[in-house]
């Protein structure tokens, strides 16, 4: 028992400097020493220059036969937990009756985790910089996923069709740089690679401090209102976590990236599942709504999760 409390105690002291740098963000914002409108501008900063910058240095390591193997699991187990999210997703929004304007939403958000904003930031403080190479591999399929499925997803019966110049972003296009130099055991020279690590290092203070803000600029009272977010958000926080590990783990036995995988099971919802959904006229209150509560969720969810289950 004492054992366990002190694991717990461990990841939740990691976890609370992620916090301290949310919180920095919130103040930022709620204080007006930044503009609310400048989230917006610094998310792009992140998602287009820091994180694929991370990608590509964290894939800067050795060609072994262990990582590749390692990479491959990853692979096999990031479709497989795909998959059951989206039966999971449909089966929930089925039960609960979600209103069709509603119900791709709430889909998009179980599924598709904050596994680029967090993930990134999570991984790196509770399994050290190796992981990252994993982490990258998960964001790529995240990526190519979440813009043709998830699309459909959220404008299901409106006719808008999946733009296949979306897969065009930095973010897959990193990924598919980084696992080239990494197969092809070719490295990056200084000083161009130590450029592209401090950029990367930018990343985790940059996302938490963006998911603070965004935090901030949702009005607490009109997000907690609807008992579906909630359910919605326990799956995406607890259930889908606990499946992998009963389901998954005893198929996949590398514990590192079962533990890994996990992880970004256990991640929110995505920050962008909000922009997708303003962009692709959803409806983005609701959004707003499962991504605040989830995240302010994940904070005491992620230790307790990664504590119990790894």
């Amino acid at each position: 028992m004492n054992g366990a409390i002190m694991d717990f105690l461990i990841v939740a002291d990691q976890i609370f400097i992620l916090v301290l740098l949310i919180a920095a963000g919130y103040v930022a914002v709620t204080t007006k020493i930044v503009d609310p409108r400048a989230t917006r501008g610094l998310s792009g900063l992140l998602i287009n220059i820091t994180i694929p910058a991370l990608i590509v240095a964290s894939m800067q390591v050795p060609f072994t036969p262990e990582r590749l193997a390692g990479a491959e699991t990853l692979v096999l187990a990031t479709g497989a937990l795909y998959v059951f999210s989206f039966a999971l997703a449909w089966a929930v929004s089925k039960a609960m009756r979600v209103p069709a304007a509603e119900e791709g939403v709430l889909q998009f958000a179980i599924v598709f985790g904050n596994v680029g904003f967090m993930g990134f930031p999570v991984a790196l403080t509770l399994f050290g910089e190796d992981s990252l190479f994993y982490v990258a591999i998960f964001n790529l399929i995240f990526n190519v996923l979440v813009f043709s499925v998830g699309i459909a997803m959220l404008t299901e019966g409106r006719g808008k069709g999946f733009d296949p110049r979306l897969l065009a972003n930095p973010g897959i296009a990193a990924s598919v740089v980084g696992l080239a130099l990494f197969l092809g055991s070719v490295e990056i020279p200084s000083p161009f690679i130590d450029s592209i690590d401090l950029l990367g290092g930018v990343t985790t203070p940059l996302a938490m401090i963006i998911v603070g803000a965004m935090l901030a600029t949702f009005p607490a009272r009109e997000m907690i209102g609807n008992w579906r977010i909630w359910v919605a958000s326990a799956v995406l926080l607890l259930a889908l976590p606990v499946a992998y590990c009963y389901l998954f783990s005893p198929i996949f036995a590398d514990p590192y990236i079962n533990g890994i995988m996990i992880t970004m099971a256990a991640m929110p919802a995505a920050a962008n599942t909000v922009i997708f959904a303003e962009q692709y006229g959803a409806d983005s209150k609701l959004a707003s709504q499962i991504v605040f509560v989830s995240t302010i969720g994940s904070l005491v969810t992620i230790p307790l999760v990664t504590t119990v289950l790894l």
